[in-house]
């Protein structure tokens, strides 16, 4: 028997050279679309905006180069914390690569926080007080793309009615 007999006995088609190019062909664009699929379902880069923010219900020191947060942060602060004004200390904006590891960003002499992805979809975020580890949160990497924030807080120590919070947002992807 020879082989397109034997293809023939299993399918009821029969095997010419002109099918099998079209097979061959089907199986290469498989192979591509699957291997497109793949890629496509790794993690991207993630682009982050982070802010060291204080919320206090004085008004703006004059010594201080704090400048008042944006508009649309301070609303969605107000939802959730008792605040009348909230200031901007620090900013810092970065670039969160899976291949990265961990990221870790000082936002003050006493705020540090560090990045690392903790799987394709979700971040992990940790915050470093005074040089030690505070608190880990996880953060779903596609809620911050739809313009949700990250927000950790904690009381001032100096003054316990206000309070700093760590906004993290995903540039482009803001609250509206």
């Amino acid at each position: 028997m020879t082989r397109s007999k034997t293809l023939v006995s299993v399918l009821p088609i029969r095997v010419s050279s002109v099918s099998r190019r079209v097979c061959i062909w089907i199986a290469a664009a498989l192979a591509v679309a699957c291997v497109s699929s793949f890629a496509s379902g790794l993690a991207a880069d993630l682009r982050l905006r982070v802010q060291l923010v204080w919320g206090t219900d004085m008004s703006q020191p004059k010594a201080t180069k704090y400048e008042p947060l944006d508009p649309l942060f301070q609303k969605k602060l107000a939802r959730v914390f008792k605040w009348k004004n909230y200031f901007r200390i620090h900013e810092q904006k970065l670039t969160l690569s899976p291949a990265d590891g961990q990221k870790r960003v000082k936002l003050s002499s006493k705020c540090e926080i560090e990045f690392r992805h903790a799987d394709d979809s979700t971040l992990e975020i940790k915050l470093f007080g005074e040089g030690r580890w505070t608190k880990t949160v996880r953060q779903a990497i596609k809620a911050l793309e739809q313009g949700e924030l990250a927000v950790l807080a904690g009381d001032d120590k100096d003054n316990y009615s206000d309070a700093w919070f760590v906004v993290i947002s995903a540039p482009g992807h803001e609250p509206r």
